[in-house]
């Protein structure tokens, strides 16, 4: 464990000279003294090394105001404590708890009292100085402005608040990973939140979320600020505490040291005599257990059985009056931890002024509880002294006759060595006594919790074969919603198909309409000149035989394109554009009449594309005369091939037959030779 001792060495807060400090970094056996450095350098040792206690006799040496306190311990690490040795709000000297604690020093040098009060510290002697609440605000909010606006400024401040809200959500992701409990509230912006605050009911040391920023959003966590300072003991040392108990269906517990001071104050409901005892135990020990009632309840004579402290009862109950007004000072939740608090503070009332008598005259190298205690069971102020100062008298020196102990129990007054052991061995045989009826009460509470053991085994079965056919439900709920999903895809998709379909049918009665009204011809409109183009307004508009077509963009395609125009049955085609000419003539080929807008022309009602019966015939008529003088000039073209080739084969033969009349001859005139 790492323990800074820190003392003023020149200078202080408050004054125009800044201060200097001694600090003495105690790690198990080995000291390492730093001496004038600056509170900046202290500051930053503390932080780099974050040791687990920082150790002061007065806190108000490291900070000029509260304020300033409050923010020094907002930048220490959140596993360091500050720790006051000289107590809380009632400090004692420091050279007081060095003589209690066999601690010695040289108080004009800084660096042994900041060894002293490491050292103090490491034994758990202090209060720990609390500023701030078992609570953590986390702020998560805008890093950049948006700015006087513009153009792009919607969509800026969409992306700003988008940023915040992202935070945000990863910062409720860590929280609920982490199992803290949190409030959140958010204020909505465009596009996401402006801001957004989460008050964790956790201290800074249990929320592991670092302050930091992004480009558009920042996160700052800190402490919620108490109204005021708190000291809590270190605890490391168990004090003596008077107890106040109210017992029922909810028990209320108080403890207070010795000093009047609240060291704890609770109330829980069906909470076992083991548990009491148990809390009680660590926070202290309990030198007298109180109650409010008369008689004295059966779980307050066990509680101080098992404690072997002294009872302290009113002799009647306690007026509500009397209650509030011994409880108002130090404060309470509920009637419990009312009556409770006021028990126990009655008790102190009852001891207070011996308790003052004490503190005047308890030499400093005692301590003055221990001597309370001896009081408290029935010493007289003297002889409690003199317990505590007859064993360091220096051997050889005779002490001084004591004045009689006040007799304890109806014993008559005898030799306070002699008093003091016969009330030890019967305090220790009550004990004995006590601790064997709490162990067998214990073993019957074992052996119900066993017997409660089985049942939670028995019903955590049950639950784990629920949760097993839970997960299973889950399972197949999960497969019907992923097989609803499809199908309601598959609906979704026929639904478009069919309102598709609607708009079609309304469109070729629409155009019916009009063709029974007008007398005019419909042509089915293609936008392009495509294989995609073509096969889409064959699917919409369903090209069947005999049917018109429009051909809005006639630049373009192919002779495969234009062989679905063939197998659709297509009677004829109104081209808009340039068509190429071997297209033209492909089209010719394949017996399809193609007219251009000039030859037929287009009227657009509502939106559809007509044409006239009578412009139609007359186009035919005139395509069918250019087709038949088509065919016909490529018959004779054919015709005046066939002869060319018959022409060309003839004065091939003829050739060849003079080459064998030449042949011949040649031969007979080499016969004769």
């Amino acid at each position: 464990m790492s323990i800074f001792g820190v003392d003023i060495a020149s200078g202080s807060p408050g004054s125009r000279r800044a201060p200097s400090y001694s600090l003495v970094i105690l790690e198990g056996d080995s000291l390492v003294p730093h001496h004038m450095i600056s509170r900046h350098k202290l500051i930053r040792m503390i932080r780099e090394r974050q040791p687990e206690i920082v150790a002061v006799d007065n806190v108000h040496e490291l900070a000029e105001s509260h304020r300033d306190l409050i923010n020094l311990l907002r930048r220490l690490p959140p596993s360091t404590r500050l720790v006051q040795v000289t107590g809380g709000e009632r400090p004692e000297s420091l050279v007081r708890l060095a003589r209690w604690n066999g601690i010695t020093f040289d108080r004009t040098k800084p660096l042994e009292e900041a060894e002293a009060s490491a050292r103090l510290a490491a034994r758990g002697v202090g209060a720990v100085v609390s500023a701030f609440e078992d609570r953590t605000l986390i702020k998560v909010s805008r890093r950049r402005s948006l700015g006087r606006g513009g153009w792009s400024q919607n969509r800026y401040t969409r992306k700003i608040h988008g940023a915040v809200m992202s935070l945000a959500r990863e910062v409720e992701r860590q929280l609920r990973e982490a199992g803290l409990e949190y409030s959140l509230r958010t204020v909505e912006g465009l596009g996401g939140f402006t801001r957004a605050e989460f008050l964790v009911e956790a201290p800074r040391d249990k929320v592991h979320i670092n302050p930091g920023y992004s480009v558009d959003a920042q996160l700052k966590v800190q402490s919620i600020e108490r109204p005021a300072l708190q000291y809590k003991p270190l605890l490391h040392r168990r004090g003596y505490i008077i107890v106040g108990l109210d017992p029922g269906t909810t028990t209320g517990i108080a403890a207070l040291n010795l000093r009047g001071e609240l060291v704890d104050l609770i109330s829980s409901r069906a909470i076992s005599s083991s548990d009491v005892i148990e809390w009680i135990a660590a926070r202290g020990r309990p030198l007298i257990v109180a109650t409010d009632v008369t008689p004295t309840p059966g779980a307050v004579e066990k509680v101080k059985r098992a404690f072997n402290a002294i009872l302290f009862s009113p002799g009647t109950d306690m007026a509500g009056e009397e209650k509030i007004a011994l409880g108002k000072e130090l404060g309470y939740r509920n009637d419990h931890e009312r009556d409770a608090l006021a028990a126990a503070l009655a008790a102190f009332k009852r001891y207070k002024n011996k308790f003052m008598q004490v503190e005047k005259k308890a030499p400093a190298e005692v301590d003055p509880d221990e001597i309370k205690a001896l009081v408290v069971r029935g010493y007289s102020i003297e002889n409690a002294i003199a317990e505590f100062t007859q064993a360091s008298l220096p051997e050889g020196r005779p002490a001084t006759a004591a004045p009689a102990a006040t007799p304890v129990a109806g014993a008559a007054a005898t030799d306070p060595d002699a008093a003091g052991l016969r009330l030890q061995i019967q305090q220790l045989t009550e004990q004995v006594r006590t601790l064997r009826s709490y162990v067998d009460e214990l073993r019957s509470q074992m052996a119900k919790k066993d017997a409660d053991l089985q049942k939670a085994n028995q019903r955590l079965d049950r639950a784990k074969d629920k949760t097993l056919r839970e997960i299973k439900r889950d399972h197949e709920i999960r497969i019907r919603e992923k097989e609803i999903e499809r199908l309601r895809s598959i609906l979704r998709a026929e639904r478009k198909y069919t309102k598709r379909l609607k708009r079609t049918v309304a469109a070729r009665k629409r155009a019916e309409r009009i063709e029974a009204v007008k007398g005019l011809r419909r042509l089915k409109p293609v936008a392009a000149f495509s294989r995609e183009a073509v096969l889409a307004a064959a699917e919409r508009y369903a090209l069947a035989e005999g049917d018109l077509v429009l051909l809005e963009d006639a630049s373009g395609g192919g002779k495969s394109t234009a062989e679905i125009f063939r197998e659709k049955g297509v009677a004829a085609i109104v081209a808009e554009g340039e068509m190429a000419p071997a297209m033209q003539e492909h089209f010719l080929d394949l017996d399809l009449p193609v007219f251009t807008s000039r030859e037929v022309a287009v009227q657009r009602i509502d939106g559809l594309p007509f044409i006239r019966p009578e412009e139609l015939e007359a186009a035919r008529e005139k395509w069918g005369v250019q087709q038949k003088a088509r065919q016909a000039r490529r018959e004779a073209e054919r015709l005046e091939s066939l002869f060319q080739d018959y022409k060309a084969e003839r004065m091939k033969e003829e050739k060849r037959k003079k080459r064998m009349e030449q042949r011949e001859k040649m031969g007979k005139r080499e016969g004769y030779d």
